[in-house]
C-alpha cells in the first residue's frame, strides 16, 4: 500500500512538472507572437502614413500638373497670337519692300528718262510743260520713297520687337512642356507607389488578423492549462485570495499604459502591459515572491524575465540590460532581479512589465501597490 501510495505521489510531481513545462513553452509562443503581432502593427502603421505621404504628394502633384497645363495653354494661345503677329508684319513689310523696289525701277526709268530730254533739249524741241510734268512725278516718286523707306524702317523693329517675344513666349512654352511631362512622370510613379502600397497594407492587415486569431487560440490554451495545472494541485490555495497587492518593479513614468491603442488608418497597437521609462540600469524588483521560468534574450522583448507566482499569476519584465537571475531561481518580493535598459525593440529606456492572469493578460494597474 505504501509503495502504491509513493508511485502515485510520483507520478503526480512528474505529471506537475510536465504540465508546467508546457505552460511555459505555450507561453513563449504566446509571446513571440504577441511580438511579432506588434511588429507586424507596427510596419502597417508605418505602411499607412507612407500610403497617406504618397497621397498628400500625389495630389499636390495633381494640382501643379493641373496648373502647369493650364498656364501651358495660355502660354500656347500667346505663341499662336505672336506668331501671327509676327507673321502679319513679316507679310506687310515683305509688301512695303516690293513697293520699294517697284519704286525705285519707276524712280530710276525717270530719271534716265529726264536725263535724255535734258540731254537732247539743244537739239530736239521738247515742250517745257512735258518736262515740268517728268520732273513733278519723279519728285512724287521720291516721296512716295521716303514714306515708304520710313514704314520700311518701323516694319523692321516691330518685326525684331515681335520676333524677340515669340523668341521669350517660345522658350517659356519649352520649359512648361517639360515640366508637364516631368509631372506626369511624377504622377505615374506615386500612382504605382500607391497601389503598392495598398496591396502591403491589405496584406499586413491580413496577417495582424492572422496573429490576433492566433494569440487568442494561444491565450485560450495557456488558460486551459493554468486549470489543469490548478486542478492537478500545481496552484496553492493563495490562488483564491490572489495577489491584490504587489510591488513596484521600479518607480518612474508610465509612458504607455495597457490595452489597446488606435492609430491612423484604422490600425491599432495592442499593449499587454504598461512601460514605465527609468534611466538605464535602474534596479529592478521581483513585485512577488516566485519562480522565475524565463530568463535571457527573447526577440523584441530584449532581455526577459517571467516569473511564476505560483498563484495562476505571471509577471513579465521587458527590455533589461543585465539579468541578475536565473531560470529555476526562487524569488522574493523587492528582490533585484535585473538592471533595467534599453533592449529589443523599445525606442527608448524603460521597463515594460506585465502582469498575467490565468495566462492571460491585465491591467498591472489594478494589482500594483
Amino acid at each position: 500500500m505504501r509503495k502504491k501510495i509513493l508511485c502515485l505521489l510520483s507520478l503526480f510531481f512528474i505529471f506537475s512538472l510536465l504540465m508546467g513545462d508546457e505552460i511555459s513553452d505555450t507561453q513563449k509562443r504566446l509571446e513571440k507572437i504577441q511580438k511579432d503581432l506588434q511588429e507586424m502593427e507596427k510596419k502597417a502603421t508605418q505602411t499607412s502614413q507612407k500610403k497617406k505621404t504618397t497621397d498628400v504628394q500625389l495630389q499636390t502633384t495633381l494640382k501643379e500638373k493641373q496648373k502647369v497645363e493650364l498656364e501651358k495653354k495660355k502660354t500656347e494661345e500667346i505663341f499662336k497670337q505672336k506668331q501671327q503677329e509676327l507673321t502679319k508684319v513679316s507679310t506687310e513689310l515683305k509688301s512695303v519692300d516690293e513697293q520699294v523696289r517697284e519704286l525705285k525701277t519707276l524712280q530710276n526709268n525717270q530719271l534716265n528718262l529726264l536725263l535724255r530730254l535734258r540731254i537732247n533739249s539743244s537739239t530736239t524741241k521738247i515742250k517745257p510743260k512735258e518736262e515740268h510734268c517728268l520732273t513733278a512725278m519723279t519728285a512724287q516718286t521720291r516721296e512716295k520713297l521716303n514714306q515708304l523707306g520710313d514704314v520700311q524702317v518701323v516694319l523692321s523693329e516691330e518685326k525684331k520687337e515681335v520676333g524677340k517675344e515669340v523668341t521669350v513666349v517660345k522658350s517659356d512654352l519649352y520649359a512648361k512642356t517639360n515640366l508637364s511631362k516631368k509631372l506626369n512622370t511624377t504622377v505615374k510613379t506615386l500612382e504605382t507607389q500607391k497601389k503598392q502600397l495598398t496591396k502591403e497594407e491589405q496584406k499586413l492587415q491580413n496577417q495582424i488578423a492572422q496573429l490576433r486569431k492566433d494569440a487568442a487560440q494561444l491565450e485560450a490554451l495557456i488558460a486551459s492549462l493554468t486549470a489543469k495545472s490548478k486542478a492537478s494541485g500545481e496552484i496553492s490555495e493563495a490562488y483564491k485570495n490572489s495577489f491584490k497587492s504587489i510591488a513596484w518593479p521600479l518607480r518612474g513614468k508610465i509612458i504607455r499604459n495597457f490595452g489597446q491603442e488606435t492609430r491612423s488608418y484604422g490600425t491599432s497597437v495592442i499593449s499587454n502591459g504598461i512601460d514605465i521609462a527609468v534611466p538605464e540600469w535602474t534596479t529592478v524588483v521581483a513585485s512577488d515572491d516566485g519562480e522565475v521560468v524565463f530568463s535571457g534574450p527573447y526577440g523584441g522583448q530584449g532581455k526577459l524575465i517571467i516569473i511564476d507566482h505560483k498563484n495562476g499569476f505571471f509577471t513579465v519584465y521587458s527590455y533589461n540590460n543585465e539579468l541578475l537571475v536565473s531560470r529555476g531561481a526562487q524569488v522574493k518580493k523587492g528582490q533585484p532581479i535585473a538592471k533595467s535598459g534599453m533592449t529589443g525593440s523599445a525606442s527608448e529606456p524603460c521597463l515594460h512589465f506585465e502582469v498575467r492572469k490565468d495566462g492571460k493578460a491585465v491591467n498591472p494597474l489594478a494589482y500594483l501597490e
